[in-house]
């Protein structure tokens, strides 16, 4: 993988997005803490990085989608949790619109966060997630870069796609941050998968 590849197969007409998706066509900043290019094959390549990519919402999360998750330069372990509501609980559990300017909802506004598992993605490894599962990533190696593909087979209620909301737990004392808020300058933001492409070389 190159930059000249990318730039050749990230979308170019919102006609080559997946359904009901709303990716800009351009590599734009996702506040997980990771730069995200909607693929012409409609997958998305996420790169993430310690070094360059600062998260301004990482919050335990669910997703819209199962997807299957391939790390194709890097690691990281994917954390598992259960969330429960509890009268002294340090969290707020919300439904919100991933898209730029979208609102949030609550759910709880007291829970806890209990730790389930993990597992370690190793570089070359693929991983499947469930969209209803609350979880997050922490990085092993400086950066990772990963192929993400949904997959829309059964169980997923696909026919009721359109109504399902990601959710994330956060703080109940902070304030609530947009993933989407901010995608970032597009030229910025290819000079940075630059900089990753040049450093996961030597993984």
């Amino acid at each position: 993988m190159d930059i000249d590849y990318l730039r050749q197969n990230i979308i170019d007409s919102p006609t080559q997005r997946e359904y009901l998706v709303g990716s800009p066509m351009q590599p734009y900043y996702h506040g997980l803490g990771c730069i995200r290019l909607c693929m012409k094959d409609k997958s998305f390549i996420n790169f993430y990085s310690d070094k360059y990519i600062p998260a301004t919402a990482k919050f335990v999360h669910t997703h819209r989608e199962n997807f299957m998750s391939e790390a194709i330069y890097g690691s990281y372990d994917n954390v598992l949790y259960n969330v429960k509501p509890h009268e002294n609980g340090e969290y707020i559990e919300e439904w919100v619109e991933c898209w730029k300017d979208g609102g949030n909802f609550t759910i709880h506004e007291n829970v806890e966060l209990y730790e389930m598992d993990r597992k370690i993605l190793q570089q070359g490894e693929s991983m499947f997630h469930l969209y209803n599962d609350y979880h997050d990533l922490e990085l092993i190696t400086e950066h990772a870069v990963t192929r993400v593909t949904f997959d829309f087979s059964w169980p997923y209620p696909l026919k009721y796609r359109s109504k399902i909301f990601p959710k994330i737990v956060r703080p109940n004392n902070g304030e609530f941050v947009g993933a989407a808020n901010d995608y970032g300058d597009p030229d910025k933001n290819w000079e940075i998968i630059r900089e990753i492409l040049n450093e996961v070389q030597d993984y």
